[in-house]
């Protein structure tokens, strides 16, 4: 059971649900079959959002800063701040191996995410790759991969796994995946990079579905960046680029369509698309509570920001401290999104509070 004391509802999760749904499911989204974007407002060429989901037009009242969330990690992670020194990123993603060069002081960026490379401003110490030779299913319990360069998909069948310093790169599949919500995985100082090969329609998420801490991750290159459906954390990590070579893809940074636990904590997340998202969290094959989006960059997308019902309820969530790129600031599109920073469509909204325009501090009301 899992019952949060900051809503009238208790929300009950039925692990037995969960483990038959998402054994079906984990096959699905692994392979890019399966979407949350469907039955979202249209974006992109086929015209204005058909539903009505609350404007992203920027509100001049101020609101408290609630503290930010305390970081997991011990080692050097990039100190929050709101100044932008962004030049105007490139028409086209980054993707296979070439990510955009530009930077947005305080936030994640090629320096401080991935495998250390001896960039300028990298405090960490420089790795120098060596092939991965090992398993590509792991089935022992607290095995550390560490400085490998790993070609192809990482399956994870134990406890207290760490992936650091280290690049896995993939054509078309996902990079790595734990479906067990007490994985107990770490992913640090890693680059992940789909290569643009992502010919699904749904998009593959790279990195899925459930019980994984990800640090300091640079990830880019695959129709769908990260997947959270059960359990998962990801911080001070530039997620970016999401594509591939399928016509149809519906493209998003994060996505979560059945969750427990949720902490999005002070990340870059790009999306050059004019569809569908940097964070989507949308209840379609189970609910999804206890969520907590602080300290976060987010540039682009169809709207940057999805809370939605769907078969399900989206409950009890904290959205606080973003900020939203718009192209006077560097970013991909005037709105912040193609259409605008955030879509609402569900019974219990999240807690929002001092979300802004990266650019200029204004703050940006539900």
């Amino acid at each position: 059971m899992n019952t949060h004391d900051n809503s009238s509802t208790t929300v009950t999760r039925s692990a037995l649900r969960r483990t038959s749904v998402g054994i079906v499911a984990a096959a699905l989204f692994a392979g890019g079959a399966l979407s949350a974007c469907k039955d979202l407002p249209a974006t992109g060429s086929a015209g204005r959002p058909t539903a009505s989901p609350v404007s992203g037009k920027p509100s001049t009242s101020t609101s408290a800063s609630p503290a930010a969330s305390a970081s997991a990690s011990a080692s050097p992670s990039p100190s929050k701040g709101s100044s932008s020194t962004a030049t105007k990123p490139p028409g086209n993603g980054g993707g296979g191996g070439v990510p955009p060069t530009y930077t947005v002081a305080g936030y994640p960026a090629a320096h401080n995410t991935g495998y250390p490379q001896g960039l300028s401003g990298d405090t960490r110490k420089k790795v120098t790759l060596t092939p991965y030779t090992g398993p590509m299913t792991i089935t022992v319990a607290g095995t550390v991969i560490d400085g490998k360069d790993i070609n192809g998909h990482i399956e994870i069948k134990a406890k207290n796994v760490t992936i650091r310093n280290s690049r896995i790169r993939v054509a078309n599949v996902q990079a790595v995946t734990s479906t067990d919500d007490n994985a107990n995985l770490r992913i640090e100082d890693t680059e992940i990079d789909g290569q643009l090969k992502d010919a699904s329609t749904g998009g593959i998420a790279l990195i899925g579905r459930t019980g994984f801490t990800l640090l300091r991750v640079n990830a880019h290159g695959s129709g769908d960046i990260l997947r959270i459906d059960g359990r998962g954390t990801v911080q001070d990590s530039w997620l970016h680029d999401p594509g591939g070579i399928g016509s149809a893809q519906h493209n998003d940074v994060i996505q979560s369509t059945n969750a427990i636990y949720i902490r999005i904590l002070h990340n870059r997340l790009e999306n050059q698309h004019t569809q569908t998202s940097c964070i989507l969290l949308k209840a379609d094959i189970g609910s999804i509570s206890d969520v907590v989006v602080d300290s976060n960059l987010m540039n682009g997308g169809g709207y940057s920001f999805y809370w939605y019902d769907a078969n399900y309820k989206i409950t009890n969530g904290k959205v606080t401290n973003n900020k939203f790129m718009r192209q006077s600031g560097g970013g991909f599109w005037p709105k912040g999104g193609y259409y605008g920073t955030q879509a609402f469509q569900a019974s219990q909204l999240p807690s929002w509070s001092n979300n802004s325009w990266n650019d200029n501090g204004q703050q940006i009301s539900m």
